[in-house]
């Protein structure tokens, strides 16, 4: 029996891609693996250099185009994510030049009449290995480029687990995966966030000047309310707009914003604790409360969601009591 070793995947650094590299607030960080076969393992991170997102896969070619070393940048991850789902992707073996589609129906006849994916070996002369390892296919995996080969050099397969037709096999532009990581939405995302940002700041510089104030605050609730081009990537945008709003002594703006940010993430426990600190100044308390306990059924372990909560319990009895000794 051979035992075949892939290679594992390398931390190369922190790398950035951004939409317009002239305008460095516009960037965003990730940490880069380069995997065995070539292609780059991405996970973004957060202006702390903390990772905000799972691993995805970016091609070679896509890699050296859009992303930028940062080697002035010392981070590292302090968990290695697990790499394993790309260091072990599997690749379909090259089918015979003469008669390319044939191969295809009948190698993928015989993976549907049997519980395990058969694989080709060529005719060699020698003793055969005593086994060979299948990497077999699953609902939840898209088919894999055909053909290609794996980046030690040993040719393995994987099908569909689905009956076999006797439609021509289809060609392998059609067949491949939709990219991991989709840039050209990044990049517009990146795009309509660097006009908000722009647009945010040069609006809270005209609320400060008294003859543009109205204005000023007309054009952020309108801002606060924008669908077109928003997507989830922003929340941490209105996070921030928000709590520059809220240091700005303007809560109920900072209210809209920060709204905004729970409905992007509903799942994101900072974005309802942010929530319920700004509805808590406002003298939300029981919306306040219901949002604590939302962050609370996401991360049971952080202790500020429990002082915030007991904060908002205090200032409720001490309304009450205010409430009670007015009446008499």
């Amino acid at each position: 029996m051979y035992i075949l070793r892939m290679r594992r995947s390398k931390f190369t650094g922190v790398f950035s891609f951004s939409a317009d590299w002239t305008a460095s607030r516009s960037k965003t960080h990730f940490f880069v693996w380069e995997l065995p076969d070539g292609a780059f393992a991405v996970q973004e991170l957060n202006a702390a250099f903390q990772p905000v997102a799972e691993v995805e896969r970016i091609s070679a070619k896509s890699f050296s185009r859009e992303f930028k070393a940062e080697p002035n940048i010392l981070a590292m991850p302090v968990v290695t994510p697990d790499l394993s789902h790309f260091e072990a992707r599997a690749v379909a073996p090259q089918p015979p030049k003469d008669a390319p589609d044939e191969s295809v129906r009948k190698t993928a006849k015989s993976a549907s009449n049997s519980d395990f994916t058969p694989l080709e070996m060529p005719k060699a002369k020698g003793k055969l290995p005593d086994s060979v390892q299948v990497v077999t296919g699953k609902a939840d995996q898209a088919p894999l480029p055909f053909p290609t080969r794996t980046a030690t050099g040993v040719t393995a397969v994987r099908f569909d687990e689905t009956p076999a037709t006797t439609s021509p096999a289809v060609p392998a532009a059609q067949a491949a995966p939709k990219k991991a990581y989709d840039l050209e939405a990044a990049r517009k995302a990146k795009v309509v966030e660097t006009k908000l940002r722009e647009t945010f700041r040069q609006t809270l510089l005209r609320l400060k000047r008294p003859r543009e104030r109205k204005a000023a605050l007309l054009a952020l609730e309108q801002l606060a309310r924008t669908k077109e081009g928003i997507t989830p990537s922003h929340k941490h945008m209105f996070r921030d707009f928000g709590v520059r709003l809220r240091q700005n002594s303007q809560p109920d703006l900072a209210l809209l914003f920060t709204r905004k940010a729970v409905e992007l993430a509903p799942e994101d426990d900072h974005a309802h604790f942010n929530l319920a600190r700004i509805l808590c100044s406002l003298g939300m308390y029981d919306e306040a409360a219901a949002h604590v306990a939302t962050a609370l059924s996401v991360s049971s372990e952080e202790p500020l969601y429990f002082k915030l909560l007991e904060h908002i319990r205090e200032l409720k009895q001490a309304r009450s009591a205010a409430k009670a000794a007015n009446r008499r």
